[in-house]
């Protein structure tokens, strides 16, 4: 494409879309037609197919990844005064979730490969009152979790794997979500899979499973017969439809966004301004997301100015995340220190994500590239 026509066409470029086809409406209108609603056959065949997929032993479909981490958290025994440990930089549920037990969620610093958590610095966050560390395998990437289930053994804590965007990502050989003691997928519109809202809690651990389910249910033991707190987190029938039609196309869809990332890093890896996705190997990541920093030595424009100028050229790109410890929500633990987060303080000023999605033509993904470059070299210091 010359220069020309990309100057003059009009792009709107969205930083994610879900890959659907005329398979899931008509997935979901069986669903309909069968006047079965809530957690039916299709929930538990999602739930069988997803098992499999990832080679866990047991499934629990929720209704979203925010009520798997507040159940499995419940069924690890997550209470009052408890701390749980969490990064620093990952969607807010990750944290606000134990705060709903009662319990503190705990900031540690992210390391800037992976921008997984930092395992040095988990072991300065541990006191007396840790139950557990909820690691995130952030974008896609699985982040050092070796390292982080040794620390949890040897302070006999729990590793919930929070991989709500690491479908099908591996580490060491292993799908993540099945390596911890028990782990966690959204499928938001955003991610590999979806099923518009929804969830799966994954664990190997058979009375895991068990405290899942009831807590899943309103903990009901039997006909109306409640021994225990639960609630409503069932997953609707249509979307365990929806979510068996996404789960046999999952694997294309990751090698479809495995083609977007490699375009872009063999176009950006080489500039000194941008510092594209490691990447340990292939099997390693599903590039949920593909997040640049960007080198503010080499640049006269800041991150966010960085995006308005993308948006200017029909580009949407946004930071995933900001540091969770300036949120108000989390005022009610006191005062932080930025001075304690130097790898997640730097994420937060330098990091955006470009868009990525199996549908994304090869036309728009050198668009993004030309514009990236475009800005760069009219800004470069």
């Amino acid at each position: 494409m010359t220069t020309k026509k990309k100057k003059d066409k009009k792009y709107n470029i969205t930083l994610a879309k879900p890959w659907f086809d005329d398979r899931e409406a008509k997935s979901a209108a069986e669903v309909v037609a069968s006047r079965w609603l809530i957690s039916g056959p299709k929930v538990a065949q999602f739930e069988k197919e997803f098992a499999k997929k990832i080679k866990v032993k047991y499934t629990i479909a929720v209704g979203s990844g925010s009520d798997a981490l507040l159940i499995a958290q419940q069924a690890l025994g997550v209470t009052e005064g408890d701390e749980v440990v969490v990064p620093n930089m990952t969607f807010v549920s990750t944290a606000t979730s134990s705060m709903y037990l009662g319990a503190k969620p705990v900031f540690a610093d992210i390391e800037l490969k992976t921008y997984g958590m930092d395992p040095k610095d988990i072991e300065k966050k541990i006191t007396k009152k840790t139950k557990g560390i909820i690691p995130v395998h952030y974008a896609g990437q699985s982040c050092d979790l070796n390292q982080i289930i040794k620390i949890a053994k040897k302070h006999g804590l729990f590793v919930l794997e929070d991989a709500a965007e690491a479908h099908l990502a591996k580490h060491q050989g292993r799908y993540v979500g099945g390596i911890g003691d028990i782990g966690i997928f959204s499928f938001t519109p955003s991610k590999p899979m979806t099923t518009g809202e929804g969830g799966m809690i994954t664990t190997n651990n058979e009375i895991l499973a068990k405290k899942c389910k009831l807590i899943r249910n309103f903990h009901d033991v039997g006909k109306f017969e409640w021994s225990e707190l639960g609630f409503h987190f069932r997953m609707p029938e249509m979307m365990g439809a929806i979510g068996l039609v996404q789960l046999k196309k999952l694997s294309k869809a990751v090698a479809m966004r495995h083609a977007v990332a490699a375009r872009y890093s063999k176009a950006l890896e080489k500039e000194p301004a941008v510092i594209t996705p490691f990447v340990r190997n292939n099997e390693d990541i599903n590039f949920q997301l593909y997040t640049i920093r960007l080198n503010p030595d080499k640049l006269s424009i800041t991150r966010d100015e960085f995006i308005h100028e993308l948006e200017l050229l029909g580009i949407q790109s946004r930071l995933y995340y900001p540091c969770l410890h300036r949120q108000g929500v989390f005022k009610v633990f006191g005062k932080y220190n930025d001075a304690d987060f130097p790898n997640t303080i730097n994420f937060s000023r330098t990091a955006l994500s470009l868009p990525i999605y199996p549908d994304l033509s090869n036309e728009e993904a050198d668009h993004i590239i030309y514009s990236v470059r475009q800005i760069i070299n009219k800004y470069k210091k």
